[in-house]
């Protein structure tokens, strides 16, 4: 009674937490609002629709996006029409321009195919690394999947899950669950940056950092993750180094000790969401809301098993 009493406390003291950070930090922009400097040349309306007719072979814009040699032919005759050097920041421009003609009604020009449809087996890499480019730069996934050097992010996120993987099927999971609305950034994450850095490491790379003693003793979250099971474990400490150790030595979570005890060393990968010492993170209730918050959105298969 008086521990199902306390649990309560925790949580309605943790909510109360997150209201209170909202009011006093910045949130992220809107998820389907990508904000680019432009460049030194912008297309006009005119340019990105027949550059658009011209390349698309009848796909739809998002697929012109997603496929390399659609979005290619998109951006080259664009960069015909310029002499930016910048090939990045006009490609960022570019895309993003197109985006918002189609959400402003004025491409009218219809899809007549469609891409490969994406298969079951590559959601779970898709969510995971799209949310780790996500988390680490507080962008949408729009932005990622425009931007050249985010969208390389997400492919090496992808492959350290699963090398082999075909990065377009990435590509277009991560947009399917953007229009679901399965990747909406945890209000907690939203406010709480505190000069958060994310890492993430294989279980032997971080088995490896931990012998050295290189892993942060800083407070941190952490999460475990499989490239077909998905989030396998969520967790808070104030020790990141101490507490991951006694993870991989012997987990004190029964179910999680005998996942690791069954799996090769490059199934499991390791992301840390590390915190400096000093910023609130350093406080037990400010990381249990963080923790619980990523627990509720992520539904880790060990966080509801002993």
């Amino acid at each position: 009674m008086i521990q199902a009493k306390t649990s309560r406390l925790i949580g309605i003291s943790a909510g109360i937490l997150i209201l209170v950070v909202l009011f006093l930090t910045p949130v992220w922009a809107d998820a389907d609002s990508p904000d680019f400097d432009s460049p030194d040349f912008e297309p006009s309306p005119q340019q990105v629709l027949a550059a658009f007719e011209q390349s698309h072979n009848g796909f739809s814009v998002d697929e012109l996006i997603l496929q390399d040699s659609l979005r290619e032919s998109y951006l080259d005759r664009l960069m015909n029409k310029t002499t930016s050097t910048d090939r990045d920041r006009f490609e960022r421009v570019a895309l993003a321009t197109l985006l918002q003609l189609r959400k402003s009604g004025k491409l009218t020009i219809r899809a007549t195919r469609r891409g490969t449809a994406v298969t079951s087996d590559v959601i779970p890499v898709a969510e995971i690394a799209t949310r780790v480019v996500m988390d680490r730069h507080r962008v949408s996934v729009d932005a990622i999947l425009i931007d050249p050097e985010l969208r390389a992010e997400l492919h090496v996120e992808a492959q350290k899950l699963q090398q082999d993987i075909d990065l377009y099927q990435v590509r277009k999971a991560a947009l399917q669950l953007r229009k679901r609305r399965a990747l909406r950034p945890e209000l907690v994450l939203r406010v709480a940056d505190w000069q958060r850095e994310v890492r993430t490491y294989s279980l032997a790379e971080l088995s490896s950092l931990l012998e050295k003693d290189d892993v942060p003793h800083s407070p941190g979250v952490y999460l475990f993750r499989h490239p077909t099971e998905g989030y396998l474990y969520i967790g808070e400490a104030a020790d990141l180094s101490t507490r991951l150790a006694q993870h991989l030595e012997n987990s004190d979570r029964k179910s999680l000790a005998e996942f690791l005890i069954g799996s090769t060393p490059k199934q499991v990968t390791i992301e840390l969401h590390v915190f400096p010492a000093d910023s609130p993170a350093s406080r037990l209730t400010v990381r249990r809301a963080y923790e619980s918050e990523l627990i509720r959105s992520r539904s880790p298969k060990f966080n509801v098993r002993p």
